[in-house]
């Protein structure tokens, strides 16, 4: 039964006085109930009556389609049957109810109670929802709060990471300055020895020029003296003919030879240097050392790995493994998680070889044979070094053989997808072990192998 809110303070359309007792006609038109007026011919039962409404003086509907206006304080509501206020609520037909309509068959046999008991239930469920809602509403707000707090620090160690990396190349940018100043110095006092010991050199030479000049005009001179004087001093003019041998100087000394050799060596090596570092620079950067751990997904049943996926080790009696196309049947292999399909990366591995035993390290294709005959080589896509007691090799096609002076406790692998390297390296020495090139199609993963009992490959940070 639907309910019309009071209207405090309406006129009445007729009288334009204050509403008593109002009613609603087909029309729309409000007036009160006395304003009323009845045909001269119709009978005083008021169920059957035909009204006419004061305003247009049209005819209505009998009395029951009259909507009564509720009138009272803000908030009441009144029945549109009746007219009377609402005191009850019907739980079975969710319906609100007045005196009359309580005591009416319709609702004899249902659950009615008085408004302010029947809401409080539903109060109650309101406020146990509110208060749900409230505390989920402080959850969510203590969440956001905690999280702008790690936002907020992250962004702290962003721009003091920031600050760092500027610190660090204008100390860099200072060095290669100061270097660059040390070398053109270098430079600088070698050109001024070299220029002294030029000036002495070219000081030697003019004086011994001019010590012949001297020599030969004196003997141009006796040249022209009549005989009798010429014999008269043959002893001199004799020894002054005696050729003396001239010692040229040295026009550089050699320890300043030896200067300018050194200096040259290691001006000669400077692009090499600069642009080693300048890669080394770019290859550290620019290289994702991100965490790999092991697929169980992919471990042969004769490897147990470790329960945080960083440790393999061989075993003689086969695990009983839920099948999978990921799974290895036949070589003892697992594949390391995340794989890859651009970018560089690394990452090391421990190595431990049982007696007669072996390991395989490096880098496998997604499409790589996992059931049946399987190969280790590149032309299969394994990129990827064989190491054991008795041989090493390489998995290229055919094989080569590494001569190695000891087995490397620690292999590291560097991965750069885009250029199509794969290299090997002992990661204690730095010494390389070897390197694949190729082109790769596809994602690849780090690709681990173990066999005999004792063999263990543990993954390193």
């Amino acid at each position: 039964m639907p309910l019309t809110p009071s209207h405090k303070g309406a006129v009445c359309s007729d009288c334009q006085g204050r509403l008593e007792d109002a009613v609603t006609a087909a029309c729309g038109h409000t007036f009160c109930r006395l304003c009323l007026s009845l045909p001269p011919q119709m009978g005083a039962q008021p169920s059957s009556r035909v009204l006419l409404c004061p305003v247009c003086q049209e005819k209505e509907q009998t009395e029951p389609v009259l909507v009564p206006v509720p009138l009272g304080p803000l908030g009441e509501t009144y029945c549109e049957e009746h007219g009377e206020k609402i005191y009850f609520f019907c739980e079975n037909d969710a319906e609100f109810l007045c005196v009359f309509c309580r005591e009416g068959p319709s609702h004899q046999a249902h659950a009615v109670g008085f408004l302010d008991e029947a809401i409080q239930p539903y109060r109650d469920r309101l406020r146990g929802r509110l208060e749900a809602l409230i505390t989920e509403r402080d959850e969510i707000e203590d969440m956001k709060s905690r999280e702008d707090q790690k936002l907020q620090v992250l962004l702290a160690q962003i721009e003091s990471k920031k600050r760092h990396v500027e610190a660090t190349f204008e100390r860099l940018q200072q060095e290669l300055g100061e270097q660059q100043r040390l070398l053109l110095a270098r430079l600088t006092e070698l050109e001024r020895q070299i220029w002294k010991e030029r000036d002495k050199y070219i000081s030697q030479l003019s004086e011994e020029v001019a010590r012949l000049g001297t020599q030969v005009k004196e003997l141009e001179e006796k040249c022209q003296q009549p005989a009798s004087e010429l014999l008269q001093d043959v002893r001199v003019n004799q020894s002054r003919c005696e050729t003396k041998t001239f010692v040229s100087p040295e026009a550089i000394s050699p320890d300043l030879v030896k200067k300018i050799r050194d200096l040259h060596r290691k001006i000669l090596t400077l692009p090499e240097m600069l642009r080693a570092f300048s890669e080394n620079l770019v290859h550290h950067l620019e290289t994702d050392s991100g965490i790999v751990t092991l697929d169980p997904l992919t471990a042969s049943p004769s490897l147990v790995l470790s329960e945080d996926r960083k440790s393999v080790r061989y075993t003689r009696q086969k695990q009983n493994l839920p099948d999978s196309p990921l799974r290895f049947e036949g070589l003892p292999v697992v594949l390391g998680s995340p794989g890859f399909s651009s970018g560089r990366h690394r990452w090391q591995v421990e190595v431990q070889l049982g007696e007669g035993g072996g390991c395989t390290v490096g880098v496998v294709g997604e499409e790589v044979r996992r059931k049946g005959e399987q190969g280790l080589s590149a032309e299969e896509g394994v990129w990827a070094v064989i190491l054991s007691h008795q041989q090493c090799w390489a998995s290229t096609s055919p094989g080569t053989d590494l001569p190695l002076s000891e087995i490397p406790r620690r292999v590291g692998v560097a991965l750069d997808y885009e250029a199509g390297r794969v290299a090997l390296l002992n990661a204690e020495t730095r010494a390389p072990i070897f390197t694949f090139a190729t082109s790769f199609s596809g994602k690849v993963f780090p690709f681990f192998a173990v066999w005999k009992k004792g063999s263990c490959l543990t993954l390193k940070g």
